[in-house]
């Protein structure tokens, strides 16, 4: 009997302590595709984030619009949405299965074309990023950025 407590005890500890590196690589991971996310925005690097986003993802800003994937590259790829900079991001990545979730914080200056008028904005940002390892790559598959209520954003022509 207690050979067999013990034999227990013993596959139990390795089963959560293998579950847990796991767990831990692909918190790197989803890190990583954040952080590249993030990166080919500021680096207009278009193919970097069309490799990032799945296929179906909508993208949910604070103004309240949304954005298809298509719709976002298309933005960026025929240059009437730039990034200048993004600035004091704190975020926090938990990761459930398959799936990562980031939560975080942080301040976008972007400019983008409506009609004929340029327009630079500074958004202090609070989102939600849902990303899926989907066989061998992790894809963004959910975007929500809000403002914090006491928040306000002017856009400023350029």
């Amino acid at each position: 009997m207690t050979s067999q407590l013990l034999l227990f005890t013993v596959a139990f500890l390795v089963l959560n302590t293998s579950e847990a590196q796991s767990d831990s690589i692909f918190k790197k991971e989803i890190e990583k595709a954040h952080l590249s996310f993030f990166e080919g925005i500021l680096k207009e690097d278009h193919k970097m984030v069309d490799l990032l986003l799945a296929d179906d993802v909508t993208l949910g800003f604070p103004h309240g619009g949304f954005s298809p994937k298509q719709e976002y590259i298309g933005a960026l790829k025929n240059a009437t949405l730039f990034y200048d900079s993004s600035a004091n991001q704190t975020y926090h990545v938990r990761v459930y299965g398959n799936i990562g979730v980031v939560n975080g914080r942080g301040d976008l200056v972007f400019r983008y074309k409506e009609k004929d008028n340029w327009y630079k904005m500074l958004e202090h940002l609070s989102y939600t990023a849902v990303y899926v390892k989907d066989k061998n790559s992790i894809r963004m598959v959910a975007w929500q950025s809000n403002r914090p209520t006491t928040d306000s954003t002017e856009k400023v022509p350029q």
